[in-house]
């Protein structure tokens, strides 16, 4: 299975349309619908349903199609890193990760190793532990910052020294602002908005479940979202109580109020990194300047 032809599947996929996409990819029509037959007979399935004015992908071409963009992904990093080494001697860091404040504190460190070597880059991906520990392992990734409920026991691990506090974020309206702090047994009444990672997770070790204790599975969860700003956005506009981070909970409305939660509720914090993977030299020095400046 060729990249070329990857690439080509790819670029049908998006258009939707093989006219189109020769066009982009200046083969010929002809040629582009051969290259896409001969993958169809190579992997003994049909990726495309061909329609009056386009063409769709087949379950088993969305499936293709996810692991088609991870090949493209990893076969652009390696381009890139080749092409750098020699403008780049120490290369990029790549890390993933979720929405946070504290995200400034590797700021902090990434500033100090610019200063060291100017030509060195670094590239965030905001996602979840899903996300993250799949491009982790493909290497597209040299870090994630993870936090709770996840477990990555399976990962080479580094505790980072901050927690991160669990806050309700609701309208100033609702009767609960007038409350300094809420409890379980008052959002078990509430619509609620959450993370999906939190009520993806499972149970066993999930630490937002087991502070809802016995009400999480009856909690009224109206939405959830991967990112903060979504999510702000939909407790802003009344939809529900959201249940999220302190510094990600904005301050600045006269119209909204964050509520911590009682008892006191935290999220551990670590970097991790793949087992038994060398890191390249930018990963490594990045690893050097966590523990020197963070820890």
């Amino acid at each position: 299975m060729e990249l070329r032809v990857l690439n080509y599947f790819l670029t049908v996929a998006q258009e939707g349309n093989i006219t189109t996409a020769a066009s982009l990819l200046h083969v010929g029509q002809p040629t582009l619908s051969r290259q896409l037959k001969d993958l169809e007979r190579e992997l003994g399935k049909q990726l495309f349903v061909r329609q009056p004015h386009g063409v769709r992908l087949t379950s088993e071409g969305e499936l293709l199609r996810i692991y088609a963009q991870q090949m493209m992904d990893i076969s652009d990093k390696v381009e890139m890193e080749f092409a750098m080494m020699h403008s780049k001697p120490l290369g990029d860091v790549y890390i993933g990760g979720f929405e946070s404040h504290y995200l400034h504190r590797f700021v902090q460190v990434f500033r100090v190793m610019h200063d060291e070597n100017p030509t060195i880059s670094f590239h965030y991906y905001v996602g979840h532990f899903p996300d993250v520990s799949a491009k982790l392992d493909q290497g597209v990734l040299d870090f994630g910052f993870v936090s709770e409920p996840v477990r990555f026991d399976r990962y080479e691990s580094l505790d980072l020294p901050f927690n991160e506090r669990w806050v309700a974020y609701m309208r100033a309206d609702n009767p609960l602002a007038s409350k300094p702090s809420v409890t379980a047994a008052d959002l078990a009444k509430e619509p609620l908005l959450m993370y999906d990672q939190v009520m993806n997770y499972p149970l066993e070790g999930n630490n937002v479940a087991s502070w809802f204790g016995k009400y999480f599975s009856q909690l009224n969860v109206v939405a959830t979202s991967n990112l903060s700003f979504a999510n702000n956005v939909f407790a802003q506009e009344g939809l529900g109580t959201l249940i999220t981070w302190e510094g990600l909970a904005p301050t600045d409305r006269d119209d909204m109020v964050v509520r911590r939660l009682d008892p006191l509720l935290l999220s551990h914090k670590a970097l991790i990194w793949c087992k038994d993977r060398p890191l390249r030299p930018a990963a490594a020095r990045f690893l050097e300047a966590v523990k020197e400046y963070l820890l």
